[in-house]
C-alpha cells in the first residue's frame, strides 16, 4: 500500500512539473501591450500577448523568459515560484535608438574549385617536401624510382577530397532568396502577417521594402529550420529596428 502511495505522489509531482503555467500582463506607458513576444529560452518555446496584454503559457521554476517588442527594451526574467501562483506584471521601457549587435554577418559565396590552382599548390608542396625529405624520394634498393602511378593516385585523391569538401560547404550555407522569404511568411504558422504587424511593426505598405532589406542582409536559409526559430526571430527583430531607424533618418 505504501509503495502505491509513493508511486502516485511521484507521478503527481512529475505531471505537475510538466504542466505548470505562468500568467501575467504586459504594460508600457500604463497601457496594455498587444503582440509582445515572450520566449522561454529554457524550453525553446514562444508565445505573444493578446489585445489586453495578457499571456498564459508553459513555464517552470528557473526558466528564463525573454520579453521583446519593437522600440522597447528587452527584458529577461527568471521564473520564480510566485510567477506560477499569481498573475504578475511586466512593464516595458521605451528604447528607440538602441541597436543590438548583428547576429548574422554576410558570408561570401564558396570559392569554385580550380584544378589548375590545386595542381599548382600541390606541386609547390611536393617540391618543398622533396627538398625537406630527399631520402623519401630517392630510388629504392630494388632499382625502382619514384612510383609515378602512386603519386598520380595521390593527386587524384586530393582533388576528389577537395571537391567533396566544397560540395559539403555549399550544402551547409545558402543565401535565402527574396521569393522564398515571402512564401515562407505566407505559409508559416508563426512567422506570418500578424508577426509583421504587431511584433516587427511593419505595415502592409512597408512590407515589400522590409523584405528587400532583410534579403539584402544575406539570410542563411538554415534559419528557416524549426530548430533555428528563435535565432531567425532575433534576426528579424534586429532588422526591424534597423529598418525603422533608416526610415526615420530618411524622413
Amino acid at each position: 500500500m505504501l509503495r502505491k502511495i509513493l508511486v502516485v505522489i511521484i507521478l503527481f509531482s512529475v505531471f505537475k512539473g510538466y504542466s505548470q503555467k505562468t500568467t501575467g500582463k504586459v504594460y508600457a506607458d500604463n497601457k496594455p501591450m498587444e503582440g509582445v513576444l515572450i520566449i522561454n529560452t529554457t524550453q525553446n518555446s514562444m508565445a505573444s500577448t493578446n489585445a489586453k496584454g495578457d499571456f498564459n503559457f508553459a513555464a517552470n521554476i528557473g526558466d528564463s523568459l525573454v520579453f521583446s517588442a519593437s522600440f522597447f527594451k528587452t527584458q529577461i526574467i527568471r521564473v520564480q515560484e510566485y510567477h506560477l501562483n499569481e498573475v504578475w506584471v511586466v512593464e516595458l521601457l521605451e528604447n528607440r535608438n538602441e541597436l543590438d549587435e548583428v547576429l548574422l554577418t554576410g558570408m561570401s559565396k564558396a570559392k569554385e574549385f580550380s584544378v589548375a590552382e590545386y595542381s599548382k599548390n600541390f606541386n609547390n608542396w611536393l617540391q618543398k617536401d622533396i627538398s625537406d625529405n630527399p631520402y623519401a624520394y630517392s630510388p629504392q634498393s630494388s632499382g625502382g624510382g619514384i612510383d609515378v602511378i602512386a603519386l598520380g593516385k595521390m593527386i587524384l585523391k586530393g582533388i576528389n577530397n577537395q571537391k567533396r569538401n566544397d560540395n559539403q560547404a555549399a550544402k551547409r550555407f545558402r543565401i535565402l532568396g527574396l521569393e522564398e522569404l515571402i512564401v515562407f511568411f505566407k505559409k508559416d504558422d508563426f512567422f506570418n502577417e500578424d508577426l509583421l504587424r504587431n511584433q516587427l511593426a511593419v505595415s502592409k505598405k512597408e512590407e515589400p521594402t522590409f523584405f528587400d532589406y532583410c534579403q539584402s542582409q544575406q539570410i542563411d536559409s538554415r534559419l528557416l529550420d524549426k530548430k533555428n526559430q528563435i535565432r531567425f526571430l532575433d534576426f528579424l527583430l534586429k532588422r526591424s529596428d534597423e529598418f525603422h531607424d533608416l526610415a526615420i533618418t530618411e524622413n
